[in-house]
């Protein structure tokens, strides 16, 4: 669902809230066997990936993926400014 053809919304139906992006275009759509896959290039987020109707994620908040990802090899590893 959106506000209109600019914008894209994602709906969370269990809190009753919503977060909405102005959309400069879309790039791609595509309905896989298992997912529908959307890619838009937004306002202010950059490109931004949607599987199945929910955000996964955008240029803009990229980073923090990878910082997950890496922080707990970082504690557990013994000596971590040496990987």
């Amino acid at each position: 669902m959106a506000l209109n053809d600019d914008w894209f919304t994602e709906i969370c139906t269990e809190s009753g809230s919503a977060f909405s992006l102005k959309v400069k275009e879309k790039l791609h759509q595509e309905q896989t066997p298992f997912q529908r896959i959307e890619i838009y290039e937004t306002e202010r987020f950059g490109t931004l990936m949607v599987i199945d109707g929910f955000i996964m994620l955008s240029d803009y908040d990229n980073f923090l993926y990878h910082e997950m990802m890496s922080h707990p090899a970082l504690f557990t590893h013994p000596d971590p400014k040496q990987v």
